[in-house]
């Protein structure tokens, strides 16, 4: 079903929203930007009698709208947006579920409104914008000859991306961490043109954060997250073991988990019904 939520500042969101009554798992998709939620349609399996799943195209993405420029994108909004679509559905707690981007959003979210999740998904994600960064390059220079990473990186530090260099590099990269040839497709069309949310929150630059989310850093402040976390990630990931095991050392109840037959995406068949299966037995092995 789809629902409309307006946002505290006015802009019309679009959810869609799976179940009824119960607990409410709010599902947040990655980006910054891109083609929306439509990705995370299986994550709706998951509502029952029990709990209702909702997720949203967040604003500026896909069936949201996308607010008149110059907007002041920031990560303060989008967790305002969050909050938004949490007050909609009449939840005073939810489980919260974050991919990629989305991950991002969901940690600053549970730091700044910890009394609003019970328990906290964190797929395939980082505590700061400097560990992703610094992780794309070390796999850029680990999977291309040097002399081929030096041209694709500096064609993206200086925006461009016509650049016959950087295109190959981009496909050749986000191939290395994709499940199926069809994911990387749609990965490279999204990272090659984010749109105003991806643009307003990390910049035009594929491997540098230039704009609202340059500097973005909460490692510091896990440590105060008192939600039941997991943490989980593919063998094949652009969020590392490393970053991910930041995550899981950091945040003091958090179960980590790699599954190793997946990349960065978590919801592309078959792998998909894993995923689920663990999400699942996690949401329903805590209370609140």
């Amino acid at each position: 079903m789809i629902e409309k939520v307006v946002s505290a500042e006015g802009f019309s969101l679009c959810c869609e929203v799976s179940g009824q009554g119960g607990t409410l798992l709010l599902g947040l998709h990655g980006g910054p930007g891109g083609d929306g939620c439509a990705y995370m349609d299986p994550l709706h399996r998951l509502a029952g009698a029990g709990r209702r799943v909702v997720t949203f195209d967040q604003l500026g993405t896909a069936r949201s709208e996308v607010p008149a420029e110059p907007y002041p994108w920031s990560i303060e909004r989008a967790v305002a947006d969050v909050d938004a679509v949490r007050t909609h559905f009449g939840a005073e707690r939810v489980d919260l579920l974050g991919h990629s981007w989305g991950g991002m959003l969901a940690l600053q979210y549970t730091l700044d409104h910890p009394e609003r999740v019970g328990r906290l998904v964190l797929s395939n994600t980082t505590p700061s914008t400097a560990r992703i960064t610094t992780e794309f390059l070390r796999q850029v220079l680990g999977l291309l000859p040097p002399r081929e990473a030096a041209a694709a990186l500096t064609a993206d530090a200086l925006g461009d991306h016509d650049d016959p260099a950087f295109v190959s590099a981009v496909t050749r990269w986000l191939a290395a961490y994709s499940t199926n040839f069809q994911d990387t497709e749609q990965m490279s069309a999204e990272a090659l043109a984010p749109g105003p949310a991806g643009e307003g929150l990390w910049g035009d630059r594929l491997w540098f954060a230039t704009t609202a989310l340059r500097g973005w850093d909460v490692e510091a402040r896990l440590p105060e997250i008192v939600a039941p976390t997991l943490a989980v990630h593919g063998g094949h990931d652009m969020s590392s073991r490393e970053i991910n095991q930041v995550l899981a050392d950091g945040i003091p109840d958090c179960e980590w988990l790699t599954l190793n037959r997946n990349g960065h995406g978590m919801f592309d068949e078959p792998n998909v019904d894993v995923y689920l299966t663990i999400v699942d037995s996690f949401l329903k092995r805590w209370t609140r």
